[in-house]
């Protein structure tokens, strides 16, 4: 029995060895937002099967309870999850970075955020052509960037924002907020990372905005959430050590 399930899904589970990217070639995202995603499901019992004849006389309203009961804990995680990854795609994260320094005693501290909430009136997500497949939900998650976003978006595209990329991990148990975690130490290795080549020695302080982009990698390993993504970056500040 197909059906339309309208709710707001945008991460990608895999649960396996090797992340892969769900559509290997990067889409032009500057107007439309196009994911390909999955959601794991721990009991599947075909309810995506086509059905005989008698079978579909049965009520849609019963068939639309079953689906619910089986489904809803996906449903409400994909719908905290997707306005998450959106926003970092649509309006970007923030953060403030300062690196560890053994020879100071200086400890590590990080932070990132929103910029600005998602606004699912502005950027509404349509979810389109579920499908089950190896115990996952496969579906295609669209959004349409406003004009203003559009523009904002060639914006973060210019040479002068440097392209990063990170890893990062965060606990399964969790739940949403270890996906969240994921994120932000990705970012955090990013932001890292890219300064390490520029900065012979370690700045005080850093901060800046980053634009999410690409299809974001997220799977399972040992227990934990493995997030693989890629930005554009912006650095608004950089305070150096005055002594050494």
């Amino acid at each position: 029995m197909n059906r339309r399930i309208f709710f707001v899904l945008t991460l990608i589970f895999l649960f396996g060895i090797v992340p892969f990217a769900a559509n290997a070639q990067v889409q032009e995202q500057s107007r439309q937002l196009r994911i390909l995603v999955w959601a794991d499901l721990d009991a599947f019992p075909g309810s995506f099967e086509e059905n005989t004849e008698a079978e579909k006389k049965n009520t849609d309203k019963e068939g639309e309870d079953q689906f619910h009961r089986m489904f809803g804990f996906a449903i409400e995680r994909t719908k905290q999850v997707a306005p998450f990854l959106l926003n970092g795609m649509i309006n970007g994260w923030k953060f403030e970075y300062t690196p560890y320094d053994k020879r100071r005693g200086v400890k590590e501290f990080w932070e990132f955020d929103e910029i600005k909430p998602f606004d699912k009136n502005m950027n509404p997500i349509e979810f389109h052509d579920p499908e089950a497949m190896d115990g996952k939900l496969l579906s295609r998650a669209y959004c349409n960037r406003t004009r203003q976003q559009q523009i904002e978006y060639k914006r973060w595209c210019s040479i002068v924002h440097p392209h990063i990329k990170g890893v990062g991990r965060g606990s399964v148990e969790k739940e949403f907020d270890g996906i969240k975690e994921a994120c932000s130490m990705a970012l955090k290795e990013a932001v890292r990372q890219y300064w390490r080549t520029l900065e012979k020695n370690k700045p005080k302080e850093i901060s800046g905005t980053v634009l999410l982009i690409r299809d974001p990698r997220i799977y399972v390993r040992n227990g934990q959430y493995v997030v693989d993504l890629d930005f554009f970056l912006e650095t608004d500040r950089i305070i150096k050590y005055t002594q050494f």
